[in-house]
């Protein structure tokens, strides 16, 4: 067993490398066809808009917040330092105290001095919680549907002739994964570039002041391993439930039984709010923090 942090052997990332260009979107993007998600104009509802209108009830699992030292915090804490109010619609800008959504906080902004919570992406502990309960929710664990959006600039060039789908929302890579893989997935497939190459043009700042380009190699072994985006969308092919993570929101919603939002709303590893169907996400969406 490796012990953390310790340096692959040139065998190890050989076969790391090797393991990592076999992964390529590999479901049909028909599988999404069933989301019933439009946007026809005005502003739309978030169900219906994000996630499948037909689900019997709906919560918001929030991204954690973050302190001045990096540390994960609740909504719940922020709220309470900032004398706001945590509600279904909340928004992080009017709860933490900002002019705007544009507001970014001390030193030049208003309102709580730490970090906001990470857009388009849930963090992997949070992911991993949310999981274990997800598949208490599902008869068919060993088959899940796993999108994540073109658009994140994570993917390598040797996908742009996949095929995509253009549902739930934004244009997708499909992937078809067991249930508790999907997680594996999330981590891997953003070093895929990196195995094949690719080295997006990163630079390195040594200790000399001198900046130089690293090669794919040194990418894949010394940044890959920290690589991690939740996905866009997820659900089973039981279509149980469904998730959805917008790139822009700081909030993945889950819609499915009213038995799993209720494991969602008990279980203390997450901070989870229920969800009205015709709740709004959108930046004018707290009317009680105003």
């Amino acid at each position: 067993m490796r012990r953390p942090g310790a340096r692959r052997t040139e065998r190890d990332l050989g076969r790391w490398r090797a393991h990592l260009t076999t992964i390529r979107p590999d479901a049909d993007p028909a599988e999404a066809d069933w989301w019933d998600t439009s946007w026809d104009g005005g502003t739309p509802a978030a169900v219906g808009f994000l996630v499948p209108g037909d689900l019997e009830a709906y919560a918001r699992v929030l991204h954690p917040a973050h302190d001045r030292e990096r540390d994960a915090v609740t909504w719940a804490t922020v709220a309470a330092e900032c004398g706001t109010v945590l509600h279904p619609q909340a928004q992080w800008h009017a709860l933490a105290g900002r002019r705007s959504s544009r507001d970014h906080g001390p030193p030049t902004g208003t309102g709580w001095p730490g970090n906001e919570p990470d857009v388009g992406c849930l963090d992997r502990t949070s992911f991993e919680a949310l999981a274990d309960v997800l598949a208490r929710h599902t008869a068919t664990p060993a088959r899940t549907l796993v999108a994540f959006w073109v658009g994140y600039g994570l993917w390598p060039r040797a996908w742009a002739d996949a095929p995509t789908t253009r549902r739930p929302v934004r244009e997708s890579y499909v992937f078809e994964r067991p249930l508790d893989q999907v997680a594996t997935l999330c981590a891997e497939a953003p070093a895929v570039r990196w195995a094949l190459g690719e080295t997006g043009g990163a630079l390195w700042f040594r200790s000399d002041g001198v900046t130089v380009t690293p090669s794919a190699e040194e990418q894949l072994e010394v940044m890959a391993p920290h690589q991690w985006q939740s996905p866009s969308a997820w659900w089973p092919a039981d279509r149980a439930w469904a998730t959805s993570n917008d790139t822009d929101l700081d909030s993945t919603l889950v819609g499915g039984s009213r038995a799993l939002v209720d494991d969602l709303l008990a279980d203390d590893r997450l901070e989870v709010l229920p969800w009205p169907v015709d709740g709004s996400l959108w930046d004018d969406a707290d009317t009680v923090n105003r």
